[in-house]
Parts: structure tokens; C-alpha cells; sequence
């Protein structure tokens, strides 16, 4: 069997197991802070204590497992030194798309990944935060609806 393949075929056991830890947890807390308001009605000055204490019970929207694949991508750099170095070493402006395509790159994902959107979208919110620092700013558009960014001078 190939390495790669065996290699795959786990993480995607574990990224099942991770999703269904966190509706584990997530059900686990809901039961909790149910338990704290009934408590509450027979003890009115009932305080919760320990990790949930003080936390409402919410409902918390699931990621995907797309999104937490993002995610670990994304832990293993920190995205605003990273487009701010990928605008650097670029000769022209650049869309977030390529933007995108180039962290990819640096992270060693091979080009036409079905990520990469996902990892565009990620870093147009920090573009968008580094243009309110004016560290970045838009240099036009391309193709008349996105924008181009560039280092701002």
C-alpha cells in the first residue's frame, strides 16, 4: 500500500474523530448549563463553578470539516506577516486570489488545490484589516471587480 494513501486514509479517521468530539463537548456543555438553570429555580443564589462557569449555553454553529482542515493549514503560519511578505516579493500588484494561490505555494499544496478558495477568503479578511492599518491598499482593479492590493508606501 502506498504511504501517502495509508497516510490519508488516518487523517481522515481523525478529522472524523475530532468533528464528533466537538458535538460531544458542544452536547456535554448544552446538558450543563441546562443542569445550572434548573439549579438555579430551586437555589436562587446557586453560583456555577468550574470550566463552563459563567458561560451560557449557546448553541455554537459546527464547523465543517473543510473549515477545521483550514484551519490547521492556516496554524502553521501567521497570515498577516505572510501577505504582507508574498506582496513584497511580488513585481505587481495581486489579487487575494493569487494571494491565495501563492501561500499555497509557500506551504508546499500544489496549485488548483479545491482549498485554495476557502484560503482566499481567509486572507481577504486580513487584508482588509491591514488596509485599515494602511499597511496595504488597493492599486485598481482586475478585470473591473476585484481589487489589486500592494504594500502601501
Amino acid at each position: 500500500m502506498d504511504v501517502t494513501v495509508e497516510l490519508k486514509r488516518k487523517r481522515g479517521e481523525i478529522l472524523d474523530g475530532l468533528v464528533k468530539l466537538r458535538a460531544t463537548l458542544t452536547n456535554l456543555e448544552a446538558q450543563i448549563g441546562a443542569l445550572d438553570q434548573v439549579i438555579a429555580i430551586y437555589e436562587p443564589d446557586y453560583e456555577p463553578t468550574g470550566a463552563v462557569a459563567g458561560q451560557k449555553a449557546r448553541k455554537q454553529r459546527q464547523k465543517s470539516p473543510q473549515a477545521i482542515e483550514i484551519d490547521a493549514l492556516m496554524s502553521s503560519i501567521e497570515p498577516t506577516s505572510a501577505v504582507l511578505e508574498i506582496l513584497r516579493e511580488a513585481a505587481k500588484p495581486l489579487t487575494t486570489a493569487d494571494c491565495a494561490v501563492r501561500l499555497m505555494q509557500k506551504l508546499g499544496i500544489a496549485e488548483g488545490d479545491p482549498r485554495t478558495g476557502r484560503v482566499a477568503t481567509r486572507l481577504s479578511a486580513t487584508l482588509d484589516q491591514l488596509m485599515k492599518k494602511r499597511r496595504v491598499r488597493h492599486a485598481g482593479k482586475f478585470d473591473g471587480t476585484r481589487n489589486l492590493w500592494e504594500i502601501a508606501a
